[in-house]
């Protein structure tokens, strides 16, 4: 790859034929293709030269670049989906369109449920109707049913009525701050069951969120990384996906269309098939 500055200095370029890495200085966000990924440490500048962390090349460059140097890839033919929240917990929720995340969330695993279906998986739902879950059983039960793969589904809300765009989010490695955490703490020492799928994580996450991108134009808000609870006891690759912002009026209203709908169950369809396709060329 070719590695050059960009006008400003600010922004180091490496570039292939294929592949287009953009770092920034002193900054956690990173480019891919045009994607945004946040890291786990900010690249340094010493004396011209940029320095990436070596856990940021083990943890994100290598799982989506050259995912076959961690070894054949995991099994992949059972999904779980989970619809986040359910019963009396509600979720987020749209106060001009009345929409509830629980029911939003419900209805896009259905959906997602039927098109993998109709390739070959096989899809279990942490819940297939509106009933409320503690989010430690949500892990549970997809151990408890040999998932390969692990899709949580969610809709975001925030005090700002412009915020928007979708996101990703893969469990923090350990060592490493999660993506909204400024400062270490001893707790991210921590290893969980979870990080034993960290590379896999990483790629799955890179494919869902192009994936959504490309069929809802929306924001990009990035391929992040939390220690949320269903994602640290998991014993198979697994994401959480936050699909949009109800407080987003035109979200909400775009929400309120079926065919909308649909169309973001067809981009994490996609999402999971590309990786898959990624998958199938690493095992073999």
């Amino acid at each position: 790859m070719d590695g050059y500055w960009l006008a400003g200095h600010k922004t180091y370029r490496l570039k292939s034929r294929w592949t287009t890495i953009d770092f920034e200085k002193n900054n956690r966000q990173m480019r891919l293709n045009g994607n945004l990924i946040y890291l786990g440490y900010e690249p340094l500048l010493d004396h011209e030269v940029l320095y990436v962390a070596r856990d940021d090349i083990l943890h994100v460059l290598q799982p989506i670049l050259t995912p076959q140097v961690f070894g054949p890839a995991p099994a992949l033919r059972r999904i779980v989906l989970d619809p986040g929240h359910g019963g009396t917990d509600q979720g987020a929720k749209s106060q001009t369109y009345g929409l509830l995340e629980k029911a939003l969330t419900l209805d896009l695993c259905l959906r997602l449920k039927r098109r993998l279906e109709q390739v070959g998986y096989e899809v279990v739902l942490t819940r297939e109707n509106d009933r409320k879950l503690e989010l430690a059983e949500r892990p549970l039960l997809a151990n408890r049913a040999n998932a390969d793969l692990f899709i949580s589904l969610h809709f975001n809300a925030a005090q700002s009525s412009t915020a928007e765009g979708v996101e990703c989010f893969t469990l923090t490695p350990s060592g490493q701050r999660s993506s909204y955490t400024s400062q270490a703490a001893k707790s991210d020492a921590i290893r969980y069951p979870g990080n034993r799928f960290d590379s896999w994580n990483t790629l799955l996450a890179y494919h869902l969120q192009d994936s959504l991108l490309q069929g809802t134009k929306t924001i990009d808000r990035g391929v992040k990384r939390a220690r949320f609870a269903v994602l640290k006891n998991i014993q198979c690759p697994a994401v959480l996906i936050e699909l949009g912002f109800v407080s987003h009026d035109p979200t909400a209203l775009r929400l309120q269309s079926e065919h909308y709908r649909e169309s973001l169950a067809r981009s994490v369809f996609d999402g999971i098939v590309a990786y898959s396709k990624r998958f199938n060329r690493t095992a073999q």
